[in-house]
């Protein structure tokens, strides 16, 4: 019966082995290294040696290399004829306004508010139609300019009135026929002096308000006789009004006073 012994050796002997056989190894690669390097230059191909045979290449060193010389510059790239008008300048940009400041105030303008104009009351026509009168023509020639709208007979004599807007007075007829009644009413005859007044006339122009008051009396043609023309500008003078008007603010009135009583 054999007995084998086997004997290991101690940890710190096995590491020193390795050591000792790693720093052989890079020994021996280094040693290689700096073989080769001696060896290699001669075995290779020189190239910029000092011979011309084995094509060499020769540089000279200058300060400085001369440039190209600078092209002229071009006075005109585009061809213009020499007759072409040049384009007008743009007009001035308008400067804008600044924006408003927060602290500015808004004012509103002052607008001028319309006039007030008074309503006009426009009488009620009558409820039946009333009898337009017939009118007078002219005696020559000449278009009448005015024409009488009305016509009445009296205890003094006769009364025709007419209407410088004739027109106007031939609209409203009926309000002119009862102008002339009331200012009949008014006529007192017995104001004339029948000697000096009997047969003649005298024409008067007033004017009738808005609110039917007469007004700006006078005489336009005397008869002759002052007692006939007072009492034809007293019948006026009675009238507290012929009532308002059918329509607009005034019209002018023209009566002529015939005396003859009855």
């Amino acid at each position: 019966m054999a007995l084998i012994l086997t004997v290991r050796p101690p940890a710190s002997q096995k590491f020193g082995s390795g050591l000792t056989l790693a720093i052989v190894l890079h020994v021996a690669l280094a040693a290689g290294l700096v073989s080769a390097a001696f060896v290699s230059p001669f075995n290779l191909d020189r190239w910029g040696g000092h011979e011309s045979t084995e094509g060499a290449i020769q540089a000279s060193v200058v300060d400085a290399l001369p440039l190209p010389p600078k092209a002229p510059p071009v006075e005109k790239s585009v061809l213009v004829q020499p007759d072409v008008t040049p384009a007008p300048a743009p007009p001035p940009k308008e400067a804008a306004a600044p924006p408003p400041k927060p602290t500015d105030v808004l004012i509103k303008a002052k607008t001028t508010p319309p006039p007030k104009t008074a309503k006009v009351e426009t009488p009620a026509p009558p409820k039946h139609p009333q009898p337009t009168p017939e009118t007078t023509k002219a005696t020559t020639g000449a278009p009448a300019t005015q024409i009488p709208q009305s016509i009445a007979q009296n205890r003094n004599g006769q009364a025709a009135l007419t209407v410088a807007d004739h027109v106007f007075g031939q609209r409203y007829a009926y309000y002119f026929d009862a102008v002339q009644r009331t200012i009949n009413q008014n006529w007192m005859g017995q104001e004339a002096d029948p000697r000096t007044s009997m047969g003649k006339s005298v024409k008067l122009i007033f004017d009738i308000n808005r609110d039917g008051t007469p007004s700006n009396i006078r005489v336009e043609t005397s008869s002759g006789s002052p007692s006939l023309d007072l009492s034809a500008v007293h019948a006026l003078q009675r009238v507290d009004t012929f009532g308002p008007l059918p329509a607009g603010n005034k019209q002018t009135v023209e009566d002529t006073f015939t005396y003859h009583p009855q």
